[in-house]
C-alpha cells in the first residue's frame, strides 16, 4: 500500500506552538505601539535652524506604525480562521483582550476545577 504524503506531515507542532505563542506574546506590546504611533505623528516645522536630526525618521516612525497595524490585523485574521470557536476564544482572552483571569476563562468555556 502507498503511503500518502500531506503538506503537513513535515509540520512541527511544537515548535510551531512555540513560534505561535512568541508572536501572540508581542501582540499588546505592538497594539501599544500602534496607538502610540498615531497620536504621535505631526506636521514637520520648519524654525530654520539647521538640525542633527534624522531627515528620514518621521517616515521611519510611519513605517514603524504600519508595520505594527499590519501586524495586530494578521494576528486577528489568522486567530479568525481558527476552525474551532473555543480555540479562537481561548486565544482572544489570553493575548488579544485584556486577560482576564483562570477562573473566569473557565467559566466561559464550562469548564470546572478539579482542585
Amino acid at each position: 500500500m502507498a503511503q500518502i504524503n500531506t503538506t503537513y506531515d513535515h509540520i512541527d507542532e511544537k515548535k510551531t506552538a512555540v513560534n505561535a505563542e512568541t508572536l501572540l506574546l508581542d501582540y499588546r506590546h505592538r497594539q501599544a505601539m500602534a496607538k502610540r504611533s498615531e497620536l504621535a505623528l505631526q506636521s514637520p516645522t520648519l524654525d530654520g535652524m539647521p538640525s542633527v536630526r534624522d531627515p528620514h525618521s518621521t517616515e521611519e516612525h510611519i513605517i514603524r506604525g504600519l508595520d505594527d497595524q499590519n501586524f495586530i490585523a494578521q494576528c486577528r485574521r489568522v486567530i479568525a480562521a481558527i476552525d474551532n470557536e473555543e480555540y479562537q476564544h481561548i486565544l482572544n482572552w489570553l493575548y488579544i483582550k485584556p486577560l482576564p483571569t483562570m477562573q473566569v476563562i473557565m467559566e466561559c468555556l464550562g469548564m470546572i476545577t478539579t482542585a
